[in-house]
């Protein structure tokens, strides 16, 4: 088993059942994380190889090696943009897992965890990628799940959620009480709490997405643009490779750059102020998903962002849902307007830093179906 770590505490002791879960104390968000005592490279090569959970035991806060092979990427790239850009433009779609986003990873060592602890329900507070993710993977192991939405959620992800048959509770608050209204259910109920950020495990489940690109990715990555919204999928991808190169699989970590809405911009405030400790600030982007008041996961998503010498972006959603339009019309790719932030991100980018002939890759983390 890993060793779990309070950055508020600077405490490090061995995981155990739900100590570093179901935190009310605001000032103890995002403050957990998981070091490994070693790794098995050799599992590790197997896993890249056969994209099998089993084979990352060492890297995951599991008891168990747990037998559950991950669709492969899909990775797609148009030469007549690359020519128009003056780089190699490579789309990573993850929306096609079996929920339609970039969050299945998580939410099944989350369910996985919850099953290994004893628990028979899990609960979370998502703006709907996260709830549906973890509504499917509950279905998939017989597990009970109770779901905290924010209002602004779509209306197609709020039916997607009652067709999975979880029980739905809808919220006219911002985020942030959300979540909280999450955590005093999962206190009163003795429920498993997946909220990302909170619950680390999430993060841990985020960072395979680093595993499987190094893989499956055979040239070298010079930039990766990700959505940022509570930091936790930021703050996995930047683990994950901070673990590779540590463990000599790659030589070079990629120039990784978070994109956020300048209407929904906490998490952009934060990296670029250089604080370690995530504020609330106005939310009202249209792009639900990243539509956060307060990054959750913000100490740990500055904490390895920083330490791989990355950068935040903001961009305006005006200029987001023309990307996300342009995007379906002409190159086929129906993501939702969050992951097409990353394209409008990389437009100014380039212009601004007058780069040329890199390998940059766009995380697309959902479908524009939902």
């Amino acid at each position: 088993m890993p060793l779990s770590y309070c950055s508020k505490c600077n405490v490090i002791k061995d995981y155990s059942n739900c100590e570093m879960l179901n935190c009310n104390n605001e000032k103890n968000y995002g403050t957990k994380d998981f070091r490994y005592k070693s790794y098995s490279k050799k599992d590790i090569r197997k896993f890249f190889s056969s994209n099998n959970l089993s084979y990352l035991k060492s890297i995951l806060p599991l008891k168990n090696r747990h037998n559950f092979e991950f669709p492969n990427l899909y990775i797609r790239s148009f030469e007549d943009l690359d020519k128009k850009m003056k780089n190699n433009i490579y789309f990573v779609e993850d929306y096609y897992n079996f929920s339609g986003s970039f969050k299945d990873r998580a939410s099944l060592v989350s369910c996985l965890d919850a099953i290994e602890k004893g628990y028979d329900e899990i609960s979370v507070a998502s703006s709907g990628n996260a709830a549906i993710s973890t509504a499917v993977y509950c279905n998939m192991f017989k597990l009970k799940c109770t779901v905290f939405l924010p209002s602004f959620t779509s209306s197609r992800k709020k039916e997607y959620l009652k067709t999975l048959g979880c029980k739905l509770l809808v919220l006219n608050l911002p985020y942030s009480e959300v979540v909280k209204k999450s955590l005093k259910y999962s206190k009163r109920y003795k429920t498993y709490n997946r909220c990302t950020g909170l619950n680390p495990v999430t993060r841990e489940g985020k960072k395979i997405f680093s595993y499987q690109l190094i893989s499956k990715f055979n040239k070298q990555i010079d930039y990766i643009f990700i959505p940022v919204g509570d930091g936790n999928i930021i703050s996995g991808c930047c683990k994950g490779f901070y673990e590779l190169k540590k463990m000599g699989f790659i030589k070079k970590i990629p120039k990784i750059v978070g994109v956020q809405s300048s209407s929904s911009s906490s998490f952009y405030r934060q990296f670029n102020s250089k604080k370690t400790t995530p504020s609330k600030s106005i939310a009202k982007s249209i792009c639900d998903s990243i539509n956060i008041d307060f990054p959750l996961d913000g100490y740990f998503a500055f904490y390895y962002l920083n330490k791989l010498r990355g950068n935040m972006v903001a961009v305006n959603d005006k200029s987001i849902k023309k990307s996300k339009e342009l995007l379906l019309k002409k190159y086929g790719i129906n993501s939702c307007l969050t992951s097409a932030s990353t394209y409008s991100a990389v437009n100014e980018f380039i212009k601004k830093n007058r780069i040329s002939k890199r390998n940059i890759l766009l995380l697309l983390t959902g479908s524009g179906l939902k």
